[in-house]
């Protein structure tokens, strides 16, 4: 399946995300820094990351304005059985990731494809689809060549913990518990994620509620205690100030300008 988004500042997720499928993202407008297992990366406007599945990232927070657009891909899409076995399963989450910049000579033919098949993609053709899967087939076959980006140690421990903190994004979890996802002690535990993110375990926790507050404010009809009581907080006015400080705005305001 070959799906495209576009995203903002405000509309992409700035806590750890790590995906099923294969991403390019194309910066179209100002720049983003984006922590990917741990290692900052600057985007800039025509520069293009590819993210291998499997690839733990984090987008930084930033007031200034930027624009992306991420293109989904499974590669198992792209080719025939044959060329899958011999082009695609080999490469599956050992590529790692890949930055293409417009200064380097060997990426502009890349990134110009990318521009192609995004466009494609965009379009509401007859052939828009064929025409896309061609160039994505491309950019493929350009991507499997380069050196692949080796995942540091404690990958597998940073993204079981994260998934922990996502799949329990309701409790209340304290830090013994995201430790003991990851088998670390409590200071290993907060090593990491200083490391991977520049933040606490707990202070991570409290992102993730708050994203999850956000998407329901934006997505249903709940009230804001309704969804102060589903993130388990007792005190309405607690969770109003937990939230300011995440988003800037209160529960209602953020609401309202996401309407």
């Amino acid at each position: 399946m070959i799906t495209v988004e576009t995203c903002t500042e405000r509309r992409i997720e700035t806590g750890f995300t790590t995906s099923s499928n294969f991403q390019i993202w194309l910066v179209t407008k100002g720049r983003l820094t984006v922590r990917i297992n741990g290692t900052h990366v600057r985007l800039d406007p025509g520069m293009a990351l590819m993210l291998d599945c499997g690839q733990l990232t984090k987008v930084e927070r930033t007031a200034a304005p930027f624009q992306i657009t991420i293109v989904h891909v499974d590669p198992y899409d792209l080719f025939a059985p044959a060329l899958v076995e011999r082009y695609v399963a080999p490469y599956i989450e050992t590529i790692g990731y890949y930055v293409a910049h417009p200064a380097a000579p060997t990426d502009k033919a890349t990134l110009h494809t990318i521009e192609k098949a995004v466009r494609r993609l965009k379009s509401d053709s007859a052939f828009a689809l064929l025409d896309a899967t061609l160039q994505l087939a491309v950019i493929w076959r350009y991507w499997i060549q380069q050196t692949p980006a080796t995942r540091p140690p404690g990958h597998d421990r940073m993204k079981r913990m994260i998934s922990y903190i996502h799949n329990h994004d309701t409790m209340k979890l304290t830090l013994e518990e995201i430790a003991a996802a990851g088998g670390l002690s409590r200071a290993e535990c907060c090593r990491y994620f200083s490391k991977w993110g520049d933040t606490s375990p707990l202070a991570y926790v409290q992102d993730v509620r708050m994203q999850r507050a956000a998407r329901l404010l934006c997505e249903t009809y709940l009230s804001v205690a309704e969804v102060a009581n589903q993130l388990g907080f007792t005190s309405v006015s607690h969770f109003v100030q937990t939230f300011k400080r995440v988003h800037n705005r209160t529960p209602l305001a953020f609401r309202k300008q996401k309407t």
